[in-house]
């Protein structure tokens, strides 16, 4: 049995602020390094809890940022890494030559999607450009946009980890999945985390009681083809994004886009939202 683990950071517990998962020109590094090591807990208590309830091999995938956060020799015996600069960012690993088949797919460490209320760091893929994604008119946050590719390519997610606001949104979307949360959003950078260890410790139960229930699980297709709208922040990210084959602009703001399945769908999401950066790098 083969699991793949895709680990972010702003939902992980005792997280509630940009700065302990990023850091730039004018801040310390302090606050982000011990994200990292929280990071690196609730990777390896999935990580356990899997191996334990009969995985062979645990995939992780560090997926957030600049996806080069988790250190390899601080991941649990059992793991194998995927790090770096990755063309498909959070699904990496999946459905390309070499990658193999996985039974099941866990999200550790995620958040709320973009639009959130209460949700810790809610954002979906660019804080910086995107408003809300919408899959046939219902908004999707990264989960939901990751679960996407992974049912394309036969892969059930089968755990989801963050906060109460991120919960919820996947009661919604993908109501099977086992629902670990670590902490109660309070608001964009506020949060009433557990400890890391109780924290862990749910992950760790989390992954057993959701391999356990494997033949429960469904891989999320939703209707094809798919139709996407993204909102950006700025109508000038709309004018960059909307240069691509194929793409409506439909408001202001506003690029609608269909494609025949979810790979492409993925795909063709990543590389809007990352033209849509451009006029603000």
């Amino acid at each position: 049995m083969r699991i793949y683990l895709s680990v972010d950071m702003e939902g992980l517990a005792g997280v509630a602020h940009a700065h302990q998962v990023s850091f730039g020109p004018g801040v310390d590094r302090t606050d982000y390094d011990r994200g990292r090591a929280l990071m690196a807990g609730e990777a390896n208590a999935a990580i356990v809890g899997a191996l334990a309830a009969g995985a062979d091999e645990v995939v992780v995938n560090d997926s957030h940022w600049q996806m080069r956060n988790l250190r390899a020799e601080e991941l649990a015996a059992g793991a194998r890494l995927i790090i770096g600069d990755k063309p498909l960012s959070m699904t990496q690993g999946i459905g390309g030559e070499g990658d193999g088949d996985y039974d099941g797919a866990a999200f550790v460490g995620y958040h709320a999607g973009a639009g959130s209320e209460r949700g810790v760091i809610g954002h979906t893929y660019s804080s910086a450009s995107v408003l809300e994604l919408r899959v046939h008119g219902r908004p999707h946050n990264e989960a939901g946009i990751n679960a996407i590719r992974l049912g394309h390519h036969g892969v059930p997610v089968i755990l989801v980890a963050g906060d109460d606001a991120l919960a919820a949104e996947i009661a919604e979307l993908l109501p099977w999945a086992e629902r670990v949360v670590v902490k109660r959003a309070l608001g964009y950078s506020a949060a009433d985390s557990l400890s890391p260890s109780v924290a862990q410790g749910a992950i760790r139960d989390g992954m057993v009681r959701a391999i356990g229930r494997l033949d429960e699980m469904e891989v999320y297709r939703p209707e094809l083809p798919l139709r996407g709208e993204i909102d950006f922040r700025l109508p000038v990210m709309a004018d960059y994004a909307a240069i691509v084959p194929g793409t409506d602009r439909v408001g202001p703001r506003t690029v609608a886009f269909d494609a025949p399945d979810g790979d492409a769908f993925y795909r063709l999401f990543l590389a809007l939202t990352r033209l849509a950066g451009v006029p603000a790098a």
